[in-house]
C-alpha cells in the first residue's frame, strides 16, 4: 500500500463531508442569490407586463364582442321590421299595431337595454323606454342617429355617468332594403334606423377590484382623444400626451409604453399597455403606476437578502449534521432514487469511489433501475397502441355510420375537425377539445337504427319517415350510453340539433341548457351540410357558410361559439372540402342539418 493510499484512509469521512458540504452549500447559496436576484427581477417586470397586456386584450375582445352582437341584434330587429309583411311606405308601418309588441319582445330579452327607438329617416317612429332621458342621453341619441343616416354605418357614442361608474352607450345602425346594415357610401341607401341606449356592461367589470390595485382603464377614440376614463383628469391629460396614444393614433395596434407625467405628488412613472377594437376602431389602455407595478420586486430582492443570511447559517449548522450521520456514496444513491421517482427511470448509481456492502447495494440498484425502465417503456408503448386502435376503431365506426347514407361520406370526420377548431378557439383545454372531436365524430350514430330507405330517400321525407329520421339524436345516446368512456360524448350525440331559441328537437332545451359540446357541433354540422355537395344540391361557397350561420345566431346558435367559429374561419382554419360556387337556401339548410343529409 502506497505512502499516499495510508495518508488517505487517514483522512475521516465526517471531515470530507464537512468541507464537501459547506462549499456545495454555502458558496452556491451566496452565487446563486448574487445571480437569481437580478434575474427574478427581470421576471417579475415581464410578469407585470403580461399582466397588463392580457388585462387589456381581454378587455377590448369583450368590449368587441359585445358591440358587434348589440349591433348585429339591432339590424336583425330593423330587418324582421322591413321584411314582414305591412304597409308599403315604413312611417305607417312603424305605427302598425303589431310593432308594439314586437319591439317589447325584444326588449324582454335585453335586461341591459335602457331606451330602444326605430326611426324613419325624418326620425319618426316607435320609441320604448323612460318618458324623458336626461338631457345628456337624449343628445347622444340624437347625435349618433344623424351620424348613421349621414354615413350609413353604425355610429357608437359613450355616455359619463359619473366618477367611478361604468358609461351608457347610444349606438344607431342603419338598416338597408337588403335586410342588413347599410355599407358606408353603398348604393342601397338606408330605410331606417334603429337606436339603443345600453348600460355598457363591458366597463362594469373594471370596478370589481381593478381599482384597488391602482389600475387605471381608459377609452380612446381613433384620434388619441378620451372618451371615458375612471382616473383622474391629470392622469387623462397625460396620457393624451404620451407616445404610447401618439403611436396608436399613426397605427392601432397592441402598444406597452413606460412614460412620466407631473401629479400633486410629483413626479410619476406609469406602465401602460393599448389594444385596439376592431369593431369601433378605439382603443383601450390599461395602466399602473411603476411604483405599484413593481413593488412587489423590490419586496422579493429585501427577503431575498434577508433569507440568505440564516440560510448561510443553517448551511454550516445542516454540514456538521451531515458530516456525522451520513455519507457521500448514500447521497449519490438517494439522487439517483429520486430522479426515478420522478419518472426518469434511467438513473444509474455511479460504481467508483464505493465498496463493501454500498458497491453491492448500487449494482443490485442499478440492476433494478434497468428493469423497471424497461417495464415502463412496454407500458407506455402499450397505452399508445391502445390509444391508437381505440381512435382507429372510432374512425371506422363514423365511416360506418356515414356509409350508409352515400350522400354524406366523410361528413362525421368533417364535422368533427371543424368541431375540434372551434373549440380550440373558444380556449377550451387540449383534453375538451379532444373529447369535443370524439363527439363530433360519433354525432350521427343514431343513424345505424334509421332504416335505408329513409336515408337513401332522394324524394321528400314523408311526416312519420321524418319523425323517424329525427329519433336519430335519441338512438344515438342510447347506443352510447352503455359505454362508459363515451359519456361525456352523448350530449354531442344526443342535442346536436337543439336551436338557441327552443324550437329545436329532441327534447326542445334552450339557451345555455344545450350543452356546450352540442352547440358546438350543431355549428360545425351546418357549415359541412351547406358546404358539401348532394346529388339534388350544389355546395354553398365558404363565404355564403359564414353569413346564413350568422344569419342564425341567436335563434339556432350561440353567438359566442359563432364568433368562435368566425375567428376559426378569419385565421384560415375552416376550409369547406368541397369549395364549389353556389346557393343553398335556408329551407334545404334546415332540411339538411335536420337530420336528411
Amino acid at each position: 500500500m502506497t505512502t499516499r493510499r495510508k495518508l488517505l484512509r487517514r483522512i475521516k469521512l465526517r471531515h470530507v463531508l464537512l468541507i464537501l458540504v459547506l462549499l456545495s452549500s454555502v458558496v452556491p447559496l451566496v452565487i446563486s442569490s448574487a445571480l437569481l436576484i437580478p434575474k427574478a427581477k427581470e421576471v417579475l417586470q415581464d410578469a407585470e407586463r403580461d399582466y397588463l397586456t392580457r388585462r387589456a386584450l381581454a378587455l377590448s375582445r369583450e368590449i368587441d364582442t359585445y358591440l358587434a352582437t348589440v349591433r348585429r341584434q339591432l339590424t336583425q330587429l330593423g330587418t324582421g321590421l322591413l321584411l314582414a309583411p305591412g304597409a308599403p311606405d315604413i312611417s305607417a308601418r312603424l305605427h302598425e299595431p303589431w310593432v308594439a309588441g314586437y319591439l317589447q319582445s325584444f326588449a324582454a330579452g335585453s335586461p341591459d337595454l335602457r331606451a330602444l327607438y326605430v326611426l324613419d329617416l325624418q326620425g319618426e317612429g316607435p320609441r320604448r323606454g323612460p318618458g324623458q332621458l336626461p338631457a345628456e342621453a337624449e343628445a347622444a341619441m340624437n347625435a349618433v342617429f344623424e351620424q348613421a343616416r349621414a354615413a350609413r354605418a353604425p355610429a357608437y357614442r359613450l355616455i359619463n355617468m359619473g366618477p367611478r361608474e361604468a358609461p351608457d352607450l347610444a349606438l344607431a345602425v342603419p338598416v338597408s332594403a337588403a335586410g342588413s346594415a347599410a355599407v358606408p357610401g353603398g348604393s342601397s341607401p338606408p330605410q331606417l334606423v334603429v337606436e339603443a341606449l345600453l348600460e355598457f356592461k363591458p366597463l362594469q367589470s373594471v370596478f370589481s377590484g381593478e381599482a384597488r390595485k391602482e389600475v387605471g382603464v381608459f377609452l380612446l377614440d381613433r384620434h388619441g382623444q378620451i372618451l371615458w376614463s375612471d382616473s383622474d383628469p391629470g392622469m387623462a391629460r397625460a396620457l393624451v400626451r404620451s407616445e404610447l396614444v401618439k403611436l396608436f393614433v399613426k397605427r392601432p395596434m397592441s402598444l406597452t409604453r413606460e412614460y412620466e407625467f407631473s401629479s400633486p405628488r410629483g413626479r410619476q412613472e406609469v406602465l401602460a399597455q393599448v389594444s385596439a377594437i376592431e369593431e369601433t376602431s378605439w382603443g383601450v389602455v390599461v395602466q399602473k403606476p411603476l411604483s405599484a407595478a413593481y413593488a412587489v420586486i423590490d419586496q422579493m430582492v429585501l427577503r431575498t437578502v434577508l433569507a440568505t443570511l440564516p440560510l448561510m447559517a443553517l448551511s454550516v449548522c445542516f454540514a456538521f449534521l451531515a458530516a456525522r450521520w451520513v455519507g457521500r456514496p448514500i447521497q449519490r444513491l438517494t439522487a439517483t432514487t429520486h430522479e426515478i421517482a420522478a419518472g426518469s427511470f434511467g438513473g444509474r448509481v455511479e460504481m467508483k469511489g464505493l465498496s463493501f456492502e454500498l458497491a453491492d447495494l448500487a449494482e443490485d440498484f442499478n440492476r433494478m433501475s434497468g428493469h423497471v425502465e424497461s417495464y415502463v417503456q412496454q407500458l407506455r408503448e402499450a397505452a399508445q397502441a391502445n390509444r391508437d386502435l381505440f381512435i382507429g376503431s372510432l374512425r371506422a365506426f363514423a365511416a360506418a355510420i356515414d356509409a350508409k347514407d352515400p350522400y354524406t361520406r366523410g361528413h362525421s370526420e368533417r364535422v368533427a375537425a371543424v368541431s375540434r377548431v372551434i373549440a380550440r378557439h373558444l380556449l377550451l383545454s387540449e383534453e375538451m377539445q379532444h373529447k369535443v372531436w370524439i363527439g363530433a365524430l360519433l354525432h350521427d350514430v343514431g343513424k345505424l337504427g334509421v332504416e335505408d330507405t329513409i336515408l337513401r330517400k332522394e324524394t321528400e321525407l314523408t311526416a312519420e319517415e321524418y319523425r323517424q329520421m329525427k329519433m336519430h339524436t335519441v338512438v344515438g345516446a342510447e347506443i352510447m350510453q352503455p359505454i362508459e368512456q363515451l359519456r361525456e360524448m352523448i350530449p354531442a350525440i344526443r342535442w346536436h340539433h337543439e336551436a338557441w331559441n327552443g324550437r329545436g328537437y329532441p327534447d326542445a332545451l334552450r339557451g345555455e341548457q344545450i350543452p356546450l359540446f352540442a352547440r358546438i357541433v350543431a355549428v360545425a354540422d351546418t357549415f359541412d351540410a351547406i358546404t358539401t355537395n348532394r346529388p339534388y344540391q350544389q355546395a354553398g361557397n365558404i363565404q355564403y357558410a359564414v353569413d346564413t350561420i350568422t344569419k342564425l345566431t341567436g335563434s339556432r346558435f350561440d353567438a359566442k361559439v359563432v364568433t368562435a367559429f368566425l375567428r376559426a374561419v378569419q385565421a384560415g382554419e375552416v376550409r369547406p372540402m368541397v369549395p364549389r360556387e353556389g346557393r343553398v337556401t335556408l329551407p334545404e339548410i334546415e332540411a339538411r342539418v335536420a337530420g336528411r343529409r
